[in-house]
């Protein structure tokens, strides 16, 4: 911008020797340079300000510390729930295999009792690559029935499994803090040994 205005000085100060047909041509010129030169700022503008395409189509992998991936997933009863752009409190996620479910059940309830208002607490499951990938209502109905302490969603995007390296064949608990970076990742089963670290976890990474 700086350079432009530079080059409308000297433009202007050579028209002062110009006849006065030659200035007429050469203000149009100018015209249209400045015309340009708006729509390119314009242009440049919009594309800082343009929000990314969503859901993303590459994920990439989220380390402990960083800015989680962007998630938009509304549950079984309507309720959405986003990080984008940021989210209100910490958020606490289940998620784990339909073969799991007894044990996640378990986590739910001991979590939505101890936790509950220390931050949000969903229940996302991954259909693809499953039996239900195909068949979301099937899921869907079979969530209703068994019933959950916590919201259940269902993230057909896989944008929790493509941000992270999860087994689900474990339990696993995802800790997302008030900054929207990754607190923790915790994989056990429902036991005593997985309280006590998914409490330490909590009190040293998620509420700090």
């Amino acid at each position: 911008m700086q350079l432009f205005k530079q080059f409308v000085m000297r433009f202007v100060l050579n028209l002062r020797s110009l006849e006065w047909s030659d200035k007429l041509g050469q203000m149009k010129k100018l015209l249209l340079l400045l015309l340009l030169a708006i729509a390119a700022v314009n242009g440049a503008s919009a594309l800082e300000t343009e929000e990314k395409p969503f859901p993303p189509l590459y994920v990439r992998k989220v380390a402990v510390g960083d800015v989680f991936t962007p998630f938009e997933f509304v549950d079984l009863d309507g309720k959405t729930w986003t990080n984008r752009p940021y989210i209100k409190k910490a958020m606490l996620i289940l998620t784990g295999s339909w073969a799991l479910r007894h044990d996640l059940r378990k986590w739910a309830e001991h979590i939505s009792l101890r936790y509950l208002f220390a931050a949000d607490i969903i229940w996302v499951y991954n259909p693809s690559g499953t039996e239900f990938a195909d068949h979301r209502q099937r899921i869907e109905d079979k969530f209703k029935d068994f019933k959950t302490a916590v919201p259940v969603v269902i993230d057909v995007h896989s944008l929790i499994g493509r941000s992270l390296r999860i087994d689900y064949d474990i339990p696993t608990i995802i800790g997302i803090d008030r900054f929207n970076r990754l607190a923790f990742c915790h994989e056990s089963p429902f036991n005593r040994m997985g309280q006590d670290k998914l409490y330490a976890l909590i009190r040293t990474r998620l509420l700090k």
